[in-house]
């Protein structure tokens, strides 16, 4: 393997990662408003969304744009992944460059370092890497968040799994090394807003379905006069 060619990767994939679609579409959607956060109106409380994500889009103009963004932020990190898989197809740089992209989306060089939570570009990533693992920890994390009935774990725990499913796969230590960066990179940026939606979950400001709807981009059945303040 060869040091610069994996330095590349990662250069790659991180500067393809730092395009923030977010704030191109959100330009042209959404071009009077502030896309750096949202306070949403749960009851009494307050949750703020802190990252520049799709999510943002999709609560303010609909899940049809917020699916959109996230199809962009997922196709940012399959080209330089497959772009390295397929040219170097006796190597696994392609982990180096699907990590990087994760980095690049939630700690962008164009945007001060203030980016999304990685969640797109991470599920663009793997479908290259791996495209069996995308279901399997997607819907083992699934099943874990509601053994434990956690909004939070079932949104994220995905990421873990990569580990137990790399080890399965018989995978190499760049695969490993992939999953150390991504949940590096994926948990400090959602884990603020996902403990406020917990708590006030909890607190009973709103419920587990309400909390689902709005980690799926604005479910379309969400009553957003409800929550975004005018």
């Amino acid at each position: 393997m060869s040091v610069w060619t994996a330095v590349s990767a990662i250069a790659v994939g991180y500067l393809f990662g730092s395009v923030s679609f977010t704030r191109i579409l959100g330009r042209w959607v959404l071009p009077d408003d502030d896309l750096s956060g949202l306070e949403l109106q749960l009851g009494e409380g307050t949750l703020r969304f802190d990252r520049t994500s799709a999510s943002l889009i999709s609560l303010k103009r609909g899940p049809g744009y917020g699916c959109l963004t996230g199809l962009l932020d997922m196709a940012k990190a399959v080209i330089p992944v497959l772009g390295f898989k397929l040219a170097f197809p006796d190597h696994d740089y392609e982990f180096f460059a699907a990590a990087a992209a994760v980095v690049g989306h939630n700690y962008p060089v164009f945007h001060r370092f203030r980016g999304g939570a990685g969640m797109s570009p991470y599920l663009g990533g793997l479908a290259v890497l791996d495209w069996l693992a995308v279901p399997v920890v997607t819907l083992l994390g699934a099943v874990t968040g509601a053994l434990f009935r956690n909004v939070i774990i079932s949104y994220i725990s995905g990421v873990i799994w990569l580990f137990p499913w790399f080890w399965w796969r018989g995978a190499g230590w760049e695969a490993f090394a992939y999953a150390i960066a991504v949940n590096v990179a994926v948990w400090p940026a959602i884990w603020p807003t996902m403990t406020d939606l917990n708590r006030m979950q909890r607190a009973g400001e709103i419920d587990r379905r309400e909390a689902m709807k709005l980690l799926t981009r604005g479910h379309p059945s969400l009553d957003r006069d409800k929550y975004l303040p005018d």
